[in-house]
């Protein structure tokens, strides 16, 4: 798992644990099947925004983007030039 899944998948499971939600540990499950909602999505891309020091384009928030945590990695590494971003680092910091 790189960097980018890894720091997603625990911005996930912060938030299910937040929230009481199951939790799993398979990148591809979906994440309503995790308990992730609607509210659960808004505050997830808060966290990676703020975590990367990106900004999520309306266009790219979508069903397809956050189906599972590896859809939402990659939407992150794309907006991170090619994944060089770390998480916690900000780019305009």
């Amino acid at each position: 798992m790189n960097d980018v899944t890894q720091a997603v998948e625990e911005l996930v499971i912060r938030r299910l644990k937040a929230g009481d939600a199951e939790e799993s540990a398979n990148l591809d499950t979906p994440l309503t099947d995790r308990g992730v909602d609607s509210l659960t999505i808004a505050a997830l891309i808060m966290d990676i925004e703020r975590t990367f020091g990106v900004r999520f384009p309306s266009g790219l928030i979508t069903h397809d983007t956050f189906v599972s945590v590896r859809t939402v990695a990659a939407a992150v590494r794309g907006l991170t030039d090619d994944g060089a971003v770390e998480p916690g680092r900000r780019e305009d910091a």
